[in-house]
């Protein structure tokens, strides 16, 4: 028998695995640099060799990581979760140089040092903890896992299908503004846009990429909220591998016909992303309160698969208070605040807020005032906001989830809870819009799910049909809604139909959609620093009530004059489109004479021509050989 004197302690096991972890790093790093010469050598070009080069050290690392560093059996099982932590690592690292760029850094390789060391480190620990901790083979039960391998090939087929899907006109001008600011624009001062600054952020990484690989920024943003659902079923299934396999796939199926079906209409909408974040976040709290103890890297995975999605409007901290509540309420004395998951959400909110006072402070004192001041001009009637066929259907499903059955089940009380605080969040925004109704639809389709899971063993056909019938409603709605469409794409491809790919085009509305996505799939540059001059709603309206604008109004009115025309001196329209605004809420106001009370823009203003009018919309061309002189430290718009 050995000496236990003699064999290494931990703390030199450690230390020895970590050190042959960096050896085979650095053999890593050389192997797949030469491998990456010798592709450059062969012509395959920067993007090809690059991407040999970093498979091939994958495959080299992984070999070796787990034969020598960690002494592990080399198994598929072993290599998907390898590269599950290396596409993690490899994010983390390139988030921390695009914030870098935005900080001012711009290749300091101190940034550089600090990004591969993060990575170096989280991707030890992920094979230390996760990949090798867990040796075991790859294997899959087609009995016992046909609902995970079911969702899995429907999830593939629904990308195959929707790859393409269009999306809406905040998602695009969303991916724009992420392009300007890898080009080199400031958000919150080239840029004033009206939302905070994470659902942009997080576009950095996804338009690099399309840049980087030549495919427009649509494509690249649909891949990737694909993969962020699929993560979030992937999240629930590991949440459920107690149940029957029957009862899993009921739960699975309706998951991915919320995230997917329900959402396509405003795919990659933030509430959207919102609805497929709280997904696993509410199973994962029925589970807490039915008293089970999910594996705490689990939780917290959850945790801060959650944050992101949750965390893209204030609003949508209604669904994990409301969530905690409930489990405070139902645990009491053995209700744990200190969980993984909350640790997780609260690590992430506050490190957004830290990140928007100390990388976008313009967004609190240049924004924010904006949005006190006008933005109640987009505000709908109650009327209007009530009565919305989505808020009819929730009615009926939560009479329904709410019911005194004679069996209780906490993944549908706490789907009924995560729809009333998306419920809560569209009737405090207050604007009535289709795509605020999602996540609300989401969710109760998923407890109405939940419930039939339940009762579908128990001998009431009556009642298990009006729950199917009730689940299908919101189904067929959307399959008859399709994809998203734009009203006004008829009358502005024909205004524009003559007008080459990059020139300037502008529209002088206050609905940003009734110019985008178009301007963006047409290849048209857009000059202005606005999405829409959406502030012309609470112009006119407050014009309509008291005859002029109030002091605050009057100010920002100007204030925007004078911006417009830097933005069109810098950049002059080659075409201006004008809407009238007779069915809008700026209805009323006349926008070219409104914005030509600054001398300057009627100056501009008279060197273009009219040239064609459909229904709401005129178009007016410049003058041929005509250009302004141009303001000093104009940007370039890409």
């Amino acid at each position: 028998m050995r000496n236990i004197t003699s064999m290494p302690s931990s703390a030199t096991a450690d230390r020895l695995q970590a050190f042959r972890f960096v050896v085979v790093g650095l053999a890593n790093t050389g192997f797949g640099y030469a491998v990456i010469l010798a592709g450059l050598f062969a012509g395959l070009g920067d993007i090809m060799a690059n991407a040999l080069g970093y498979a091939a050290g994958l495959v080299m690392s992984f070999t070796l990581n787990s034969r020598w560093t960690f002494r592990a059996s080399v198994s598929r099982a072993a290599f998907v979760r390898y590269l599950a932590v290396f596409l993690f690592c490899f994010g983390v690292n390139l988030a921390i140089v695009l914030t870098a760029r935005q900080v001012g850094f711009m290749g300091n390789p101190l940034v550089h040092l600090f990004g591969i060391s993060v990575y170096a480190i989280l991707f030890y620990l992920g094979a230390a903890r996760f990949v090798f901790a867990q040796d075991r083979p790859f294997g899959l039960s087609v009995r016992e896992n046909w609902p995970e391998l079911s969702v899995l090939t429907a999830l593939i087929g629904a990308y195959v299908l929707l790859w393409n899907v269009p999306v809406s006109h905040d998602v695009v001008w969303q991916m724009w503004i992420a392009r300007q600011m890898l080009g080199g624009a400031t958000l919150y001062k080239d840029i004033l846009e009206l939302n905070p600054p994470l659902w942009f952020w997080i576009a950095l990484p996804v338009e690099w990429v399309a840049v980087k690989l030549g495919i427009s920024g649509k494509t690249a943003i649909v891949a990737i909220v694909f993969s962020y659902l699929a993560l979030a079923i992937g999240l629930l299934a590991s949440l459920l591998t107690d149940l029957s396999p029957a009862r899993r796939g009921i739960l699975l199926v309706a998951a991915l016909l919320a995230v997917t079906l329900i959402g396509v209409s405003d795919f990659a909408q933030r509430e959207h992303l919102a609805l497929i974040a709280a997904v696993p976040y509410t199973a994962l709290i029925s589970r807490r309160a039915d008293g089970r103890r999910p594996d705490w890297a689990l939780a917290f995975l959850i945790g801060c698969f959650a944050a992101i999605g949750l965390a893209l409007k204030h609003y949508f901290a209604l669904v994990p208070i409301l969530l905690e509540l409930w489990l405070l309420a139902k645990n009491r004395r053995k209700w744990q605040p200190l969980r993984p998951e909350v640790v997780a959400m609260g690590a992430v909110a506050v490190l957004y807020g830290i990140a928007l006072v100390t990388l976008a402070p313009d967004y609190l004192s240049t924004i924010v005032p904006m949005l006190t001041t006008a933005y109640f001009g987009y505000e709908s009637s109650w009327s209007t906001v009530l009565f919305m066929p989505p808020v009819f259907w929730w009615a009926l499903a939560l009479a329904l989830v709410l019911a005194p059955w004679r069996q209780m089940h906490s993944y549908h009380v706490a789907a009924a809870l995560s729809a009333i605080g998306f419920a809560l969040s569209y009737f405090a925004q207050q604007k009535g819009w289709r795509y605020h109704a999602i996540p609300a639809t989401g969710m109760l389709f998923i407890a109405l799910a939940a419930l039939l899971e339940l009762h579908l063993s128990r001998v009431n056909i009556l009642r298990n049909v009006v729950l199917v019938v009730a689940m299908s409603v919101p189904l067929v709605i959307f399959a008859l809604i399709g994809p998203y469409k734009n009203a006004s794409k008829g009358e502005v491809s024909q205004l524009l139909q003559d007008v080459p790919r990059g020139n300037v085009v502008m529209m002088v509305t206050a609905n940003p959609s009734r110019i985008w996505p178009m301007v963006d799939d047409g290849g048209y540059i857009w000059p202005s620093r606005h999405f829409a001059l959406w502030m012309l709603t609470a112009f006119s309206q407050d014009l309509q009530r008291t005859g002029e604008l109030s002091p605050k109004l009057t100010q920002m009115a100007n204030l925007v004059r004078r911006q417009t025309v830097v933005d069109l001196s810098c950049s002059p329209p080659d075409v201006i489109i004008v809407d009238n605004l007779e069915r809008s809420k700026a209805s009323g106001l006349d926008p070219i004479s409104f914005l030509s009370e600054d001398p300057a823009f009627g100056a501009f203003f008279a060197n273009y021509t009219k040239v064609r009018s459909i229904e709401r919309f005129t178009s007016y061309f410049k003058a041929a050989g005509w250009q302004p002189s141009r303001p000093k430290d104009c940007r370039t718009i890409f």
